[in-house]
């Protein structure tokens, strides 16, 4: 049984809440939106019809469910970043050298890619083809014999085996001139021999392979899917007819790029992957951080930083060494001039400190307008405005510092996060309250209107800030200090009031030191039929903005003097309606200041 069947009255009641209030948000509001508007209430109205398989112990409040819907949404954030983290990186240095053997043979079917170079080392198997020119001319094809021989018609047998490619050329040119005057010889390989290689120890996959003549230690533990963990970089051996022959370093191999062996390998050698030696890890500043592995006779720091590609290039001085000891870490500075001195042991960590010689970033800020010398200025860090405005020359004689216009790309984001949060919260309110007829209807068209202004918002991130330089040298606490992509407009001083929204003839009046906001109202032919005069905006040239009531007293608030530049923005007035606060009273105030510092913002542009 579900537990929703526990409280059918309570579910009713949330069931019904929901109803009632896509029912009251008739077709003729929801046709009366734009269309992503009006698809924002679709989906808030059908999230919020959803009813889940859970106890309701009260009705949940709008402001209750955008906080679940957060924490919801903010734990799946936690999550995906969890996740992200480990896909990306555990932060943890891998072993050197596995990453070399990421292939493997896939069938034990001979590789018999000819060799042509000159030191290919020839032996029993091989196929060689001499052609001779002069007292005779032919073209003879002869394997070498399991005596290291070839035999050529009228020549006694010419031992070659284990003579490099060009030498075997040289001692086959010098027998047939023995036997025929001004014979000349050239040599080739036409087939390599197969050798079959015993592969054991701490390897991924041991066992017989079969190879070409010309196949080296590398190319064996390739094929047998490289050095598993438990073994050795440090030290491969070749073993044949019982003895050890060689034993490899393929530190060697791997970092400097050495592949020149002493030995190379016949049919019946076994290749001996020895179990791994003491490891150090080394961190920090060096090329390729990582887990290294020590010869058993030891390395010193410095060979161990030049495996790990060396020090990054930097002023460093020490490198620092945590050495385990009887269950705590001793922690040895070593001065670098005596790292070839200093010998690691099993488990040390080698930790180079790490110094990036990159310049700082450069800051740029833009100044325009009436300045004498506009454009895009490098900034040091906590520059600040009076600075870079002196640097562009100063004002003009046209300039208005008093209405100069500071934007900041931080204040534009708050301010874009800050309208989209106003805005869902109108939907979610509307969407999901008990009187959402009356909220719509109690607006008239206005609603609408209000909630397309929310939608095309478009961040201005205007900080207000003191222009006037003989009041920044007085009191350098005002001068602001910059950031990088700042931009800076000083207007051309005007003699225009501008007188925006709902008013009869809305647009720019001359200035009148003698007139006060509600003579400019006036001028602009009084407030319209939608005007709230209790609710009249003043915006003034520096962007500080003010809310002016049209009361009796209104003449003495000195704060509210009109100034050129200044704009006097008349919201539309939304009906007053018991339950409807948030709607009549905070979208109102801040429809308007979007719309006032849109307008201020393009006539300063």
């Amino acid at each position: 049984m579900k537990k929703i069947f526990y409280f059918p009255s309570l579910l009713a009641l949330f069931v019904s809440t929901f109803a009632l209030a896509q029912e009251q948000l008739d077709e003729d509001f929801l046709k009366s939106l734009p269309e992503e508007i009006r698809n924002d209430f679709i989906r808030e109205m059908g999230e919020n019809n959803e009813v889940k398989d859970e106890i309701y112990n009260a009705p949940r409040t709008s402001i209750d469910t955008l906080e679940s819907n957060l924490q919801k949404i903010q734990l799946q954030l936690n999550q995906i970043e969890r996740s992200i983290e480990i896909e990306q990186d555990s932060g943890e240095l891998k072993r050197f050298g596995p990453d070399f053997f990421n292939s493997t043979q896939s069938t034990f079917m001979p590789v018999n890619e000819p060799n042509f170079a000159s030191d290919y080392v020839v032996d029993r198997g091989d196929t060689l083809k001499i052609q001779m020119v002069g007292q005779r001319n032919e073209v003879i094809s002869s394997i070498i014999q399991k005596d290291g021989t070839i035999n050529i018609p009228e020549v006694a047998a010419i031992n070659v085996a284990g003579l490099t490619l060009k030498d075997a050329g040289d001692v086959i040119q010098a027998s047939l001139a023995e036997s025929f005057i001004g014979i000349k010889s050239f040599t080739t390989l036409t087939h390599m021999r197969n050798i079959n290689v015993l592969v054991i120890g701490n390897t991924v996959s041991p066992g017989v392979y079969t190879f070409n003549g010309g196949s080296n230690v590398l190319s064996v533990l390739n094929a047998s899917g490289g050095v598993n963990e438990q073994g050795s970089f440090r030290s491969v051996q070749i073993k044949r007819n019982n003895k050890i022959i060689d034993d490899i370093d393929l530190y060697d191999v791997l970092i400097n790029g050495n592949l020149k062996f002493t030995h190379g390998l016949r049919s019946g050698d076994a290749v001996i992957v020895q179990s791994k030696g003491p490891e150090v890890s080394i961190s920090g500043g060096v090329n390729n951080p990582g887990i290294y592995e020590l010869k058993k006779s030891g390395d010193s720091a410095d060979t161990m930083i030049k495996f790990a590609g060396g020090l990054i290039p930097g002023n460093i001085e020490k490198v620092l060494v945590e050495r385990k000891n009887s269950g705590k870490k001793d922690v040895i500075e070593i001065n670098i001039s005596e790292l070839s001195k200093f010998n690691l042991t099993n488990g040390d960590d080698v930790k180079v400190p790490s110094y990036s010689s990159a310049s700082n970033p450069i800051h740029t800020v833009e100044i325009t307008g009436e300045v004498v010398l506009p454009g895009k200025y490098t900034i040091a860090d906590g520059e600040t405005l009076t600075s870079v405005v002196k640097r562009a020359g100063g004002y003009t004689n046209n300039a208005y510092a008093y209405g100069g216009v500071l934007t900041r790309q931080t204040a534009k984001k708050i301010e874009k996060i800050i309208n989209e949060r106003i805005y869902q919260d109108m939907i979610k309110f509307i969407a999901t309250s008990a009187n959402a007829k009356e909220i719509v209807s109690g607006g008239g068209n206005t609603l609408p209107l209000i909630l397309s202004e929310f939608k095309n918002f478009q961040p201005v991130g205007r900080v207000t800030a003191e222009f006037d330089l003989t009041k920044l040298k007085n009191n350098q606490s005002l001068d602001t200090r910059l950031q990088n992509d700042d931009v800076i407009h000083i207007p051309a001083f005007s003699q225009e009031i501008y007188v925006l929204g709902e008013v009869i003839t809305p647009g720019a009046r001359l200035y009148d030191p003698a007139s006060k906001a509600k003579d400019y109202i006036n001028k602009s032919g009084g407030l319209g039929i939608y005007g709230d005069k209790n609710r009249i905006v003043i915006i003034a040239p520096n962007g500080d903005s003010y809310l002016w009531e049209d009361t009796l007293f209104s003449f003495q608030q000195s704060k509210f003097d009109i100034i050129p530049g200044t704009v006097i923005y008349i919201p539309r007035e939304i009906g007053k309606l018991d339950g409807l606060n948030y709607a009549s009273a905070v979208a109102p105030i801040f429809s308007s200041l979007a719309l006032s510092l849109a307008s201020l913002n393009s006539i300063n542009n």
